[in-house]
């Protein structure tokens, strides 16, 4: 499972990129916005430390979108990557980009029929939205992202879902469902990355490892 820091806090980028959990880091206007840095500066400089950074497009027109995703490739074409989110200009954003060569993530995908679109449109990752629809009463975050991925299964597509991860034991749950893609936020990786029962077992080795010291 490819997993992905959405954070743009250097300092705790520094820390827990060496560790090969993070594929990279994603980013969302609030995430961008707290770094309180202007974003083509903010993504150079990610680009340095992260092997790729995803940034998401403001909502605009489909040329405004294009033009400001060509800017964001060029600051280096290997490392970036653009989320579209995924309005009637979206997708039109996201069948030139895939015509241009780029592999894209659909944003702000709320069902499984709206993902079908994005898709058709060419989108290679889909973020959903399905805490908006659990928020109104009408499903479950989990139940529309395993609906959307066996979907995904059944026709047999390369494209995969991104989806967001809020507490530890979600990885398995998503994986075990054959979501191959996910994120956590910055300030849940310090929590995340802390698991007692090897700090404990690893406390019983201490005596032994004092002990091998002296050959």
């Amino acid at each position: 499972m490819k997993i992905w820091l959405a954070s743009t806090d250097f300092k705790l980028l520094e820390e827990y990129l060496p560790t090969g959990v993070f594929a990279g880091v994603i980013t969302n206007p609030k995430v961008v916005a707290d770094s309180k840095r202007p974003p083509l500066e903010l993504f150079r400089d990610l680009c340095q430390i992260a092997e790729a950074a995803w940034y998401q497009l403001r909502d605009a027109s489909a040329p405004e979108m294009l033009a400001e995703a060509e800017k964001f490739l060029a600051l280096d074409p290997q490392r970036m990557r653009i989320k579209v989110p995924a309005t009637r200009a979206g997708l039109q954003t996201i069948r030139e980009l895939t015509r241009r060569g780029h592999d894209v993530m659909a944003t702000v995908v709320p069902t499984a029929a709206w993902m079908l679109f994005a898709l058709e449109a060419g989108a290679k990752a889909i973020a959903p939205y399905g805490g908006m629809l659990q928020r109104r009463g009408i499903v479950s975050k989990a139940e529309e992202v395993m609906r959307m991925q066996r979907i995904l299964d059944a026709q047999g597509t390369a494209a995969q879902l991104c989806v967001g991860i809020y507490d530890v034991t979600e990885f398995p749950v998503y994986a075990e469902q054959g979501v191959r893609s996910c994120f956590v936020w910055g300030r849940d990786v310090p929590a995340f990355l802390t698991q007692p029962l090897v700090d404990e077992a690893v406390a019983g080795f201490h005596g032994d490892w004092k002990s091998l010291a002296q050959y």
